[in-house]
């Protein structure tokens, strides 16, 4: 007869065959669950904030920030969502899509009109020179004077107008000459490309956009005068009250992404180029016009005093007293994180 009973010593394997597994896993449970919590910082929970952030390299902080890991290293589960402009991404703050917007010190400004105590300016988190004026040769355009009588896009709520309208008071040209078209950004790219106007001022990537399209076909001209513009952070009055917590570990991140951008640029760009898309020619073309950092000072208040007296002199914004944007910023949040860029007076 068999004998079906277990022999000792391959008893003795098995047992020690199945300890070893045990040990295996249990080592694995503990170091997911180490890792799982060196994650989420030291509170172990997630606080959920949605963002929308221009589709460029404006929003530089924000892109290396979710790239790096650095928002969920301040327990912080930031919800980036990508805009093709800094009007896009406020109108879905607004809208109450997104607790944060990023754009352009302009935009504020023309929302302000509409609802000043609506939205409220947190930072700055880049500073650019880089919108221009774009004009097609075959039209006749070979200097800025060329550009009287032509047909012009634009973007409305941009600061397109603003730098625009200031360019042609430095070169001596009438604005009431041209003849203005209000399109949004890849309306604009289409617009020109395709002939339907003369020239185009307009941010980038667009600029970089037309140049690779109409290759020797066209002139361009900065058009800011030196005057950078101040990309910015923008969030609704409630959110700047009530999550002041959430804010500074926002800012405690962006710090995080702005050592990355001062140390380690090529990996920056690398991010961006994977991110967004974007070329990597691109990104080495423009890359001087812009200086990517968090700050807070005063020029940012004068700049938008002059925008918005401009707006109302020309009738895009209602007569009668503009709003006092030193109430509109939120400089606490920022100053408690980084006093050393925090260089405003009230």
């Amino acid at each position: 007869m068999f004998d079906f009973r277990p022999h000792a010593r391959f008893t003795t394997l098995a047992l020690a065959v199945l300890t070893v597994l045990a040990i295996i896993v249990c080592a694995a449970f503990f170091t997911a669950g180490c890792r799982d919590k060196a994650d989420v910082g030291d509170t172990g929970k997630l606080e959920t904030i949605r963002i929308g952030a221009f589709k460029g390299e404006y929003a530089t902080l924000m892109w290396v920030a979710e790239s790096e890991g650095f928002f969920r290293k301040y327990d912080l589960n930031a919800q980036v969502t990508g805009y093709e402009s800094g009007v896009a991404a406020v109108e879905a703050l607004m809208a109450g899509n997104q607790d944060i917007a990023t754009a352009a010190d302009f935009v504020f400004v023309s929302k302000s009109f509409e609802n000043n105590s609506k939205i409220k300016i947190l930072g700055v988190i880049a500073l650019s020179d880089s919108f221009e004026i774009v004009a097609r040769i075959d039209r006749g355009i070979s200097s800025p004077a060329d550009l009287r009588g032509k047909k012009i896009a634009f973007t409305s709520k941009t600061p397109s107008r603003y730098f625009i309208d200031r360019y042609f008071l430095y070169n001596k040209i009438d604005p009431r000459t041209i003849m203005f078209v209000d399109l949004p950004p890849l309306k604009l790219i289409e617009a020109i490309t395709k002939g339907r106007v003369d020239a185009a001022i307009t941010f980038e990537p667009c600029v970089w956009n037309i140049k690779q399209k109409l290759a020797g076909k066209v002139h361009s001209w900065p058009a800011q005068s030196e005057q950078q513009f101040n990309f910015l952070l923008i969030c609704g009055t409630d959110f700047a009250e009530k999550r002041s917590e959430a804010i500074k570990k926002l800012f405690r991140a962006l710090t995080d992404a702005e050592t990355m951008v001062r140390k380690d640029p090529t990996r920056v760009k690398q991010i961006l180029e994977k991110r967004l898309a974007l070329d990597e020619r691109y990104l080495v073309s423009v890359w001087t016009k812009n200086t990517i950092g968090l700050s807070l000072d005063q020029s940012l208040f004068l700049a938008m005093e002059d925008q918005a007296r401009w707006a109302i002199a020309k009738g895009f914004a209602p007569s009668g007293n503009q709003p006092n944007y030193i109430n509109s910023i939120y400089w606490k949040h920022l100053a408690s994180v980084r006093p050393d860029v925090v260089t405003l007076y009230k």
